[in-house]
């Protein structure tokens, strides 16, 4: 019969199984070792209950692949997937199987030369150079029609993440102790890694929210009392858009709407940067800046005994 091993709780006998697959870092193990050291790799956590999630199904993917699960079975398992999966989905699955590795040697108490020696096998492991993402808005009046065309509690919810430019689980979690109002209404965010961040909507869209959600530990609640899940709120906006604008939009459209309706407004690119609580500003500058100077913009200013000189320095 299979031994079930509880992920959350697993023993230390269990980690050190997986430790001596570690140690080898090659060798596929016995069935049993094999078993545990599922169970050891699959108690990965993140930062966040979303990064342990993401991680965990990741890391899910490769214990059930036919691979062993060792660092270099799971160095052949990227491989396999490169080529095959999105950069991103195949750099997610290296930082899931890298922390899973090393929390399992460390919980394990794998000697510190060892540790080391497993760091090195893992970094490896290169993540897939990903291209500049296109970055999906909406116009004004685009954002005008689909708020239009939202159910009144979904349509709240899509002004509030236009407004302050969050993440769709950032405002579907928020709790109303998190709410402070002054002359406007500042919201305490927890993003990425648990990092907190302000965020400000408008004192009417407030009086909104509050006359047509009134009470509960949610800012937005369901009937039953429970906070809308991330998936509600991105189908109804991509049905709304579908119907109004003949395409589908994702919620996370509204949060690169914000910012790229800021930056164009106001070019205050480190502002916008602490809006979307980004880990710095080279993050904001990818994604939302495609600029270069044109030909004449570049020729303005030049005086023509300057471009002579330079030009003639070129030709010696």
């Amino acid at each position: 019969m299979k031994r079930k091993v509880d992920h959350e709780n697993a023993s230390v006998g269990d980690v050190k199984d997986v430790g001596e697959a570690l140690r080898t870092l090659s060798g596929r193990p016995k069935r049993t070792a094999l078993t545990r050291a599922a169970s050891v790799l699959l108690a990965v956590k993140g930062r966040s209950e979303g990064t342990t999630a993401t991680y965990r199904a990741y890391v899910q993917g490769f214990v059930r692949s036919a691979h062993p699960q060792t660092v270099e079975g799971f160095a052949e398992y990227i491989e396999e997937m490169r080529g095959r999966r999105p950069a991103s989905s195949v750099n997610l699955a290296i930082a899931a199987g890298k922390a899973a590795f090393l929390q399992a040697a460390q919980r394990g108490g794998m000697s510190a030369r060892e540790l080391t020696l497993l760091k090195g096998a893992l970094s490896e492991l290169r993540n897939v150079r990903q291209q500049t993402p296109e970055v999906a808005t909406v116009t004004p009046e685009e954002r005008r029609l689909l708020f239009a065309a939202l159910p009144l509690r979904v349509r709240l919810i899509a002004e509030t993440l236009y407004q302050t430019g969050a993440r769709v689980s950032e405002i579907v979690g928020l709790r109303r102790d998190r709410v402070k109002v002054n002359a406007h209404v500042e919201l305490r965010l927890y993003g990425k890694g648990g990092k907190e961040r302000q965020g400000t909507i408008t004192p009417d869209l407030y009086r909104r929210i509050m006359a047509t959600f009134p009470g509960g530990e949610y800012l937005f609640e369901t009937g039953r009392g429970h906070p809308f899940s991330r998936e509600y709120v991105t189908r109804e906006i991509a049905r709304a858009a579908r119907r109004a604008l003949g395409r589908s939009v994702t919620a996370h459209v509204l949060r690169h709407s914000r910012a790229t309706d800021l930056l164009a407004r106001t070019h205050r690119v480190k502002a916008v940067s602490l809006l979307l609580g980004h880990a710095d500003e080279a993050v904001t500058l990818r994604y939302y800046v495609k600029d270069s100077f044109t030909a004449e913009e570049l020729a303005e200013g030049v005086e023509v005994g300057e471009e002579k000189a330079e030009e003639q320095a070129w030709n010696k």
